[in-house]
């Protein structure tokens, strides 16, 4: 596909050559339109072996101010030619369909391309041009021996010593590439589409400057509002403008957004299998320095820098959705970079000014925790999936700095191994003070827990991680650490408090601060064997909270002690508060029994001094 604009670029070089060549050589007769009209008919015929014809409506000439213009012009496969070519394995691989609602020249030299051989064109505009390309691959052009490839320049140089273009404008280009050599036809279209081409010069020389790009000084090219399903319709991409300069070596994505085509209930249900969701949306993506022979000759990307500015990264996870859950091993970002399908190495890419959040509803609680960082900025060193770069540097290295649940600074850093096959990573930061009773919107949720006082001063990690496990250690200082925990009650709204037992932790298990009143400090070791479907960034946190629990007294001996004992207490309370609510109706039905028993006496007494009057 990358070939066609060249085609397209040849059709256009070929009608205005041959068609100011006849003029000329037709001018000094009034019979020149006609004839002109048929020689070029002719031209197309010949030059495609009679696989191709032309139609159009019009085509004006002016010798004076040498314009010329095209009018609804059409470039014809003929199908029978095609298949003939198809049984003789002769046939080319793509076939063209193009229209052009009109195609203006402006200010063709044609004198002197007549006299000297030299073409020079002011301007060509094309507009709506209609692409369809056809692709089918056959075998017996991967076999046939095909000498090299002429050049744009031995073309034409037996019309023509020089061809020079200032600039080439296709607008609203419409494209439609149908691959069709497999099994299952597949269809890519492209709407809203302009190219830009400047100073064109095509002779014995110019394919040597190596300041040019193929004949060119540059090439731009504009997509505007440009969408796609993803292959499983489980999400839409949209793009309000691509935008890619061979001149300034970039790409620019403007308004890129990635998000789920279904609200989260009907998402689970469509994709029928548990995991994340995604809603991603970004302001504009830049990509730098741009190596462009490698891109257009090998389709593999690789650049100095990529900027991503203002994203907004949305994740959702629902762990009481009941689907099938799928393995995550082997899906950690390093690792999904090392599947895509476009190869591509950058130095580096820059985050700015992100706002990333994780949400999570438990299955146990019913209710949505929520991690939240604001203003993110950072930058991501040699992000690749090339084997070659990997050898040279088999790690990729993050340095971010953000605002955590938007009360405290956070920098952590990661380094991954992009050659581990058990997806080997690391990360470390650290965490400033903040009022840790903000963690609220995470552990209530999800760990039954609320903060009823906390003032947090610093926390510091280190961790190895992987597909299978993590395994590191955490610093936490804090003071005034209070706690209530919490229970899902049956046909009672949101979560209960339990008082009793929370005065138990308070008082007897959660220490108060760290270091403690002797000067005391508690680490916390992390180790953490990984469920093979829970995602990357719930290992994350859950892996900080392996370590937080030991932190504040809360070690893994004393989590299996104290949940026998909230156990035991629990069940002792229900016991105990059945037994009120038992002597409690028990009290009713007696008192029920004795109203009843007063209302009959009652009655009988009113009865009796009735029958008595009487």
């Amino acid at each position: 596909m990358r070939k066609w604009p060249f085609v397209l670029l040849a059709t256009v070089v070929i009608l205005s050559a041959a068609g100011y060549y006849y003029y000329s050589k037709f001018l000094a007769s009034n019979r020149w339109k006609p004839i002109l009209q048929q020689e070029l008919k002719d031209l197309v015929l010949r030059s495609t072996d009679s696989l191709y014809h032309i139609e159009y409506s019009d085509f004006d000439l002016n010798i004076t101010s040498g314009d010329a213009s095209v009018y609804n012009f059409k470039l014809i496969p003929d199908t029978n030619v095609y298949n003939k070519l198809v049984a003789s394995h002769k046939a080319p691989d793509n076939l063209f369909i193009l229209s052009v609602k009109k195609l203006a020249i402006k200010n063709v030299g044609a004198r002197k391309a007549y006299k000297e051989k030299i073409l020079n064109i002011d301007n060509i505009d094309i507009e709506k041009p209609d692409l369809t390309i056809i692709n089918k691959r056959y075998k017996f052009n991967d076999t046939v021996k095909v000498g090299k490839p002429k050049t744009p320049y031995e073309i034409i140089k037996k019309t023509f010593k020089q061809l020079h273009i200032d600039s080439i404008s296709l607008k609203d280009i419409s494209l439609n590439y149908i691959n069709k050599s497999h099994p299952v036809v597949k269809q890519t279209a492209l709407k809203h589409l302009d190219i830009n081409i400047s100073d064109i010069v095509i002779d014995s020389l110019s394919d040597k400057d190596p300041s040019r790009f193929y004949y060119t000084k540059g090439v731009d090219v504009t997509v505007h509002d440009y969408s796609i399903l993803t292959p499983d319709g489980l999400y839409k991409a949209d793009l309000k403008r691509i935008f890619f300069s061979t001149a300034q070596r970039k790409i620019v994505l403007d308004k890129v957004s990635f998000v789920p085509r279904y609200n989260r209930t009907d998402f689970y249900k469509v994709s029928g299998t548990a995991g994340d969701i995604y809603t991603l949306k970004f302001k504009r993506i830049d990509i730098n320095d741009i190596d462009l022979q490698s891109f257009l000759r090998d389709q593999v990307l690789y650049a100095g820098v990529m900027d991503i500015n203002n994203p907004d990264v949305q994740i959702y996870t629902n762990n009481a959705y009941k689907g099938k859950k799928t393995s995550k091993i082997g899906k950690d970002p390093h690792q999904a970079l090392q599947n895509v399908a476009l190869d591509m190495k950058l130095k580096r890419l820059n985050i700015k000014n992100a706002n990333i959040n994780y949400s999570e509803t438990d299955a146990t609680s019913g209710a949505t925790g929520e991690i939240i960082f604001k203003h993110t900025n950072g930058y991501i060193l040699n992000v690749t999936n090339d084997d070659d770069q990997k050898k040279i540097n088999p790690y990729m290295q993050a340095y971010i700095n953000t605002r955590f649940m938007d009360a405290a600074n956070l920098q952590v850093n990661f380094k991954f191994n992009l050659i581990a096959k058990n997806g080997a990573f690391n990360y470390s930061g650290e965490l400033g003070s903040f009022d840790g009773r903000k963690l609220d919107k995470l552990v209530k949720p999800l760990a039954l827990v609320h903060v009823e006082s906390a003032d947090i001063d610093k926390l510091t990690f280190n961790v190895d991680a992987s597909n299978y496990a993590g395994k590191g250690h955490l610093e936490f200082y804090y003071r005034n650490l209070k706690v209530d925990l919490l229970k899902k009650v049956a046909g009672k709204p949101g979560l209960q408090k339990q008082g009793f037992i929370s005065m138990l932790a308070n008082k007897l298990i959660i220490e108060d601060n760290n270091p403690d009143k002797k000067g005391v400090f508690r680490p916390g070791p992390i180790d953490l064997q990984r469920d093979p479907t829970v995602s990357f960034f719930s290992f994350l946190y859950k892996g900080l909270l392996d370590g937080l629990k030991p932190s504040v007294g809360f070690d893994k001996k004393t989590e299996s002690k104290v949940n026998t004992a909230i156990v035991k207490v629990s069940n002792l309370l229900d016991k105990f508060n059945k037994f009120k609510e038992d002597r409690k109706q028990r009290r009713e039905t007696r008192r029920a029994k004795r109203d009843s028993v007063r209302a009959v006496k009652d009655s009988l007494k009113k009865l009796k001094k009735k029958n008595e009057g009487n």
